[in-house]
């Protein structure tokens, strides 16, 4: 079957996609690599990462807080490219970056347009090949290698191929999980893939009112009675639920299969029920010729007053327990357009941790989000890509060229693990 033949094929061209080209460019030559994306440039998708800045890594990242089936499936990969070493390889590569709040780290130009354009800077010099605009729609693996075709009519052969298709958040910018199906065609088993990172809805008329207000304080998430995740922050109220960063971490753990969920909203985490009950007692005595709304005046956004006041919950003890354990029914998230990350995917227990490559699929590699593995708001899931797809890359160039002597003397291919 005629085609153009590489050594190896990365599908995806996204932050994993691209730093696996870049991993692998420093082992074989570039010219032997292919990357096949899409859209109609590299990086896209970089671009609307931290709303714009591209927030590429988080300080404190570490393996234990990423989620999945398999949760320390991550300890080889951020262990071999931790932060500190991909700040270091990005500085290799011309990009200068600098350390904000809670550890986000950004480029220091403030564009995120600066990111992909030192990593396609990068693969410009070292001559890595790519098919832009074009889709894959088989990959099938034969004797020789895989077998690629594009929709448009290409056909690519590549020894080995590395699956950095992404996951389905974010659609718009051309994440639509086509890696899921070709990971099942090769007997891949699917961790359902649900948005995470995202706003939760819910059907509460009150929310209608509370469209702009933000308020600090922490949210936990409850699902069929028991608490399976805490989180603090400012909680961002729209008029069809709870968004903000506490929120988006709470949305990773939230599932419609488990029946009714709800989230638990404490307004007043610094104090007891009790305490503030007391507080409001105070307050109630203080203010006893005032409107009953008045007790709450410094306290919390007057729309958030009148919600709570107007439920019947003026007694300070009702009043207290309202504002420290006010449970918000979730109807929903908003979808896959609005979710920043993917939670779910090809399941981790396949894919050796220490390469990404297939335990079922000699010379399929994985990379990035299409695997089942999630990370916190805040430059984790674009370090998960770093760490992952420089792994990808890295193995699956080594795997090509590592031999060794046997008996005999003769050099004999034999890969990385086996």
């Amino acid at each position: 079957m005629a085609g153009t033949n590489y050594q190896i094929v990365i599908i995806g061209g996204g932050a994993a996609g691209m730093i696996a080209a870049l991993a692998a460019s420093r082992t074989i030559a570039g010219s032997e690599i292919l990357i096949i994306e899409k859209n109609d440039r590299l990086g896209k998708k970089l671009l609307a990462t931290g709303n714009g800045r591209c927030n590429l890594s988080n300080a404190f990242c570490n393996w234990q807080g990423y989620g999945g089936v398999n949760s320390d499936f991550t300890k080889d990969a951020l262990t071999e490219m931790s932060p500190k070493a991909t700040l270091n390889f990005f500085e290799e590569i011309g990009l200068m970056t600098r350390e904000e709040e809670d550890g986000r780290i950004y480029p220091y130009s403030g564009h995120g347009a600066s990111v992909r354009d030192a990593m396609d800077a990068g693969l410009i010099s070292a001559h890595v090949e790519r098919a832009v605009g074009k889709t894959v729609f088989l990959l099938e693996k034969g004797p020789e290698g895989f077998f690629i075709k594009t929709s448009e009519g290409d056909l690519y052969h590549g020894k080995h191929v590395i699956l950095a298709t992404g996951g389905k958040a974010g659609s718009q910018h051309g994440s639509t999980g086509d890696g899921y199906g070709f990971a099942k065609s090769f007997g891949h088993t699917l961790v359902r893939p649900l948005p995470a990172l995202v706003q939760l809805r819910t059907e509460d008329p009150a929310f209608r009112n509370l469209k702009g207000v933000r308020a600090k304080g922490a949210v936990s998430l409850e699902m069929k009675g028991k608490i399976v995740a805490r989180e603090k922050g400012e909680i961002q109220f729209t008029d069809e639920g709870l968004s903000g960063i506490c929120i988006f971490d709470l949305s990773r753990y939230y599932d419609p299969n488990q029946g009714d969920t709800f989230v638990l909203v404490d307004l007043f985490p610094e104090y007891t029920q009790e305490a503030l009950a007391r507080i409001l007692e105070k307050r109630e005595t203080a203010m006893k010729n005032r409107p009953d709304l008045t007790i709450l005046d410094g306290m919390v956004h007057p729309k958030l007053a009148s919600v709570r006041l107007l439920n019947g919950k003026k007694a300070p003890p009702n009043l207290a327990q309202a504002l420290k354990n006010w449970k918000v029914k979730v109807s929903g998230t908003r979808g896959w357009a609005d979710a920043q990350v993917t939670a779910g995917g090809v399941s981790c227990s396949e894919i050796e941790s220490f390469t990404m490559e297939s335990k079922l699929v000699q010379g399929l590699y994985f990379a990035g989000e299409v695997m089942d593995v999630d990370g916190r708001c805040g430059g984790w899931n674009l370090q998960w890509a770093w760490s992952s797809g420089y792994l990808a890359g890295q193995s699956a160039a080594e795997d090509m060229i590592l031999l060794e002597e046997d008996s005999d003397g003769k050099r004999i291919h034999s890969g990385l693990h086996r």
